[in-house]
């Protein structure tokens, strides 16, 4: 039988307990897995490379993304020729693994705590994120990736974010693998995304050379107005991060310059009774243990460059 309840106020009707996430293991890891679900900026700008057994990865850095010899003309009844794929650098990532754990006790049971609870849940999945954009940092603040110093700070009068970024994206598009005069001898790439931190958003508030696009049709775009970054710059998705280098922005071919490739997907583990007693065991506590071992590694360092200086 259906059965319902009648709402008369507003004690009525379902609620969770810290009691009832004790009695369901699961509620809890995966409301963490909800909440992680598309929150690491690690999966927007590098790619998946597939997992690995051994927390190893080898790869090869700045492989040409042409073959060796170009398309040949063919005369009748020639044959076709076959060309030589090049391979770039050697290079080998390891795994490192990222975790932690949330604790409920009998007394925030006891005393249905659960805002307690939640606000663990939030510590961890904020913790978890950030990790991972310190981690991503670290990867590509790899010397191998160009840098052009900021024309001006952007928070100055001088600041010139539009020219900065296209000089930027035209590092990128011209990345090349060789020394030779052949001015298309290029990797190819095309870059379609930009860091920033989120703290730089105020500075582009106030830049008049960044702002002045923005009229007639645009004008309901302006970050002047909306106080957010717009959905693109120069056709660069930009992308802001509590966890950057406050001073640089990064414009990247997204999904290029680099690959992902874990040991141990994300997993979070039921709650179970940390001392294997009843009650939750001598510690009178439950836990849950989130987890994750990723590879990361930049196998195209010329697929993104640097901005620096870009405030003072």
């Amino acid at each position: 039988s259906n059965m319902t309840v009648s709402v008369l106020s507003v004690n009525d009707g379902p609620r969770t307990t810290v009691s009832d996430l004790i009695g369901a293991p699961t509620m809890i890891p995966a409301r963490i897995l909800n909440l992680l679900d598309n929150a690491f900026l690690s999966e927007t700008i590098l790619r998946n490379g597939g997992s690995n057994t051994n927390g190893l990865v080898g790869y090869s850095e700045s492989t040409p993304l042409y073959l060796g010899s170009d398309v040949a003309d063919v005369a009748e009844f020639a044959e076709i020729p076959v060309a030589a794929g090049e391979r770039g650098t050697p290079r080998i990532a390891v795994s490192t693994v990222k975790a932690l754990g949330v604790r409920i006790s009998r007394l925030m049971r006891d005393r249905n705590k659960i805002d307690d609870v939640n606000t663990q849940i939030t510590q961890l999945t904020n913790t978890m994120i950030r990790a991972d954009e310190r981690a991503l940092r670290q990867l590509l603040l790899n010397p191998a990736i160009p840098t052009i110093a900021a024309s001006a700070a952007w928070n100055t009068s001088g600041g010139k974010p539009r020219h900065d970024i296209a000089n930027a994206m035209e590092v990128v598009g011209s990345a090349s693998r060789t020394e030779t005069d052949d001015d298309d001898e290029t990797f190819g790439f095309l870059a379609d995304t930009m860091v920033l931190p989120t703290s730089l958003t105020p500075a582009l508030q106030d830049n008049e050379e960044f702002l002045k696009v923005y009229t007639d049709s645009l004008a309901p775009e302006s970050i002047a107005y909306t106080g957010r970054l717009p959905k693109d710059i120069l056709g660069l998705a930009p992308l802001t991060s509590r966890s950057w280098p406050l001073n640089r922005v990064l414009v990247v071919e997204r999904g290029t310059v680099g690959f992902y490739s874990d040991e141990r997907p994300l997993e979070s583990t039921g709650l179970y009774p940390e001392g294997n007693g009843p009650n939750g065991g001598a510690t009178e506590s439950w836990r849950a243990d989130t987890s994750r071992a990723r590879v990361m590694g930049t196998d195209q360092p010329l697929a993104a460059c640097w901005i620096t200086g870009v405030v003072s």
